[in-house]
């Protein structure tokens, strides 16, 4: 499949990550707020015993919005069967007009949470196949040996499935699965180049063409006038990725303070704004993993990625917002006069 359409604005789209640990109603408005504000599309998170219900949630902000692409951010196999996650992507893609997106992945704190490890690889690889099946109006063969389709699908429905990716393997997995990568591996340059090189490794290795899978840089961004402050913001999301990063890829102290996050990480603390394992997080691991600072420096940051000609959209992560705050209604007002607005 070639690459997704961008759209015809020739800045590239940047999407918004977002949890549902507020109202529906709240995460609504922020949805319509990012839309005006310029943002491409917003990414749900689907954990279910810390966040609102992924696809409720989501079909809320589509009644909401007119032309904001809705994308699951991240959902996983093991907590929805492929056939519930292909009907309700359908549902959504048919409620908003065609604009429903689908990141998926092996799995993390919604599957920790319930005492079960990430999804293997080819389970994951099996799952995105029979989902695309399903959408395609095909008919799958299930884990069962039963065959089905979804008999209410007149047409195909043209959801884009995206596989977010931290290491290696699943990378390179990615790559030969799905319509795009997300790369969820970090923010300085020379972590990114490593991203898109496993895309490229990926692609030879499943025989497909160079660049035709969509790659989405997911950026942690904290942003503040006050620099101390911005790196706080990303704290709690970087160790989040950390956790999920093999720690032999560090050294020295480094190497240390990863190994105490895989130990010491909350998995109920996931979606807390400041979570006692965040302050495991060394500092200079802060603008590796996040872009955090001043407008400028966060837009110089951004800039510079959007600039490189294989990434395809960037997606900010900013602090979750926690209720009765309005961290989030402020990132995104913010973000968009200071950085979306001159890029």
């Amino acid at each position: 499949m070639s690459k997704i359409d961008a759209g015809t604005s020739q800045r590239k789209p940047v999407g918004l990550a977002l949890w549902g640990t507020e109202r529906v109603q709240t995460t609504v408005s922020h949805a319509r707020l990012a839309e005006q504000t310029g943002f491409e599309s917003i990414w749900l998170t689907d954990t279910q015993l810390i966040c609102r219900e992924l696809y409720v949630t989501l079909a809320a902000c589509a009644t909401a919005t007119t032309r904001l692409r809705l994308a699951t951010g991240v959902t996983v196999p093991r907590t929805r069967h492929p056939s519930v996650t292909a009907s309700a992507l359908a549902t959504l893609n048919e409620l908003s007009d065609g604009r429903a997106m689908a990141g998926i992945s092996v799995g993390h704190s919604a599957l920790r949470n319930i005492g079960q490890l990430p999804a293997p690889i080819a389970e994951l690889a099996d799952y995105v196949g029979t989902v695309r099946q399903l959408l395609d109006g095909q008919t799958a063969r299930f884990e069962t040996g039963t065959e089905g389709a979804i008999t209410w699908l007149g047409q195909p429905a043209p959801v884009p499935l995206h596989v977010a990716a931290t290491g290696p393997r699943l990378t390179r997995a990615a790559a030969g699965m799905a319509d795009g990568v997300v790369l969820l591996q970090g923010s300085a340059l020379d972590l990114i180049e490593q991203g898109v090189e496993l895309v490229d490794q990926g692609l030879k290795g499943a025989g497909r063409a160079p660049g035709s899978v969509q790659i989405t840089a997911w950026i942690y961004v904290g942003l503040d006038r006050d620099t101390q402050r911005a790196h706080d913001q990303v704290r709690a999301r970087v160790a989040a990725v950390l956790r999920m990063t093999d720690p032999s890829r560090f050294e020295g102290q480094d190497r240390e303070a990863v190994e105490r996050l895989h130990h010491d990480y909350d998995m109920f603390a996931h979606a807390q704004t400041m979570p006692p394992h965040a302050a495991l997080v060394p500092e200079r691991l802060i603008n590796r993993y996040a872009v955090a600072g001043t407008p400028d420096e966060v837009h110089a940051r951004i800039a510079e990625l959007l600039a490189d000609p294989r990434i395809d959209r960037v997606v900010v992560s900013p602090q979750i917002g926690a209720p009765d705050l309005s961290i989030t209604h402020d990132f995104i007002s913010q973000f968009g006069e200071t950085v979306l607005a001159r890029l």
